[in-house]
Formats: C-alpha cells, sequence, structure tokens
C-alpha cells in the first residue's frame, strides 16, 4: 500500500528516524518534511515503528494514499514513479 508519511522534529534532524523509515519499503522525499512510503505495512505500524525512532516533541501523521492525486514541480520521473507503485485495495478496515 501507499502511504503519506508526514513529521516534525523538534531538535532538527534524526538521521535514525530517516533511516528507519527508509527500510520500511520503496520511498520517495521530495517535499521536506513530507515521504511517500509504499509499504506492505498500515499506517498504525509504520507510526509504531518510526515513534521508536523519535524524541520529545517530535510529530508525525501517516496516512493511506489512493491512486487519486496529482502534484507539480516534482521532478523528472516522478510520475512514472508513482504510477508503478503498488496502491492495494481500499475496505473498510484497511
Amino acid at each position: 500500500m501507499m502511504l503519506l508519511v508526514t513529521f516534525s522534529f523538534a531538535n532538527g534532524e534524526n538521521p535514525e528516524f530517516e533511516a528507519e523509515l527508509k527500510s520500511l519499503g520503496n520511498w520517495s522525499n521530495r517535499i521536506p518534511g513530507a515521504w511517500l512510503l509504499e509499504s506492505p505495512l498500515g499506517p498504525r505500524k509504520v507510526r509504531d515503528l518510526l515513534g521508536e525512532k523519535m524524541k520529545d516533541g517530535d510529530k508525525i501523521f501517516v496516512a493511506r494514499v489512493s491512486r487519486n492525486w496529482a502534484g507539480r514541480g516534482m521532478g523528472n520521473g516522478f510520475p512514472e514513479w508513482l504510477n508503478r507503485r503498488e496502491f492495494g485495495k481500499f475496505t473498510e478496515n484497511s
């Protein structure tokens, strides 16, 4: 499934958090603080795994993304990259 992961660090960068995020699947981070993540894990599991790398005052929001998207200024290759991702089927409990 495709997820949007947005976060804010209270005290600058957090390399451990970003390394953990990258380990969870295919990703793109073309907008600072907002990553698209293709992962078999759901939003709660991603939040919990990344939460282990967070510090006091850090914030995170994880949401599932559908194929209905639009963007501008995202750079060459981005639409093709996103169109190759697996969004999965949406159900009541997904």
